[in-house]
């Protein structure tokens, strides 16, 4: 069983107890997003099996549209 964390680094806001690594300006949005997409490629063959679960998490995934998941 594998899985994969995707780090998705923007917010809102910036809330006091917050640990990870985040921005509160999407700024280079794109470039980030075009940052995770290389590295996945770049780290494929990384992994045996199948993949079970993919996280999103860090800041607020959520500020995502469906494309950029995708």
């Amino acid at each position: 069983m594998s899985g994969i964390y995707i780090h998705i680094p923007f917010c809102k806001q910036a809330c006091y107890y917050c640990d990870f690594h985040f921005s509160t300006s999407e700024k280079r949005r794109d470039d980030m997003l075009k940052a995770i997409e290389i590295e996945l490629v770049m780290r494929k063959n990384e992994m045996e099996g199948q993949v079970d679960t993919v996280y999103f998490g860090g800041g607020t995934p959520s500020l995502l549209s469906t494309n950029e998941i995708n």
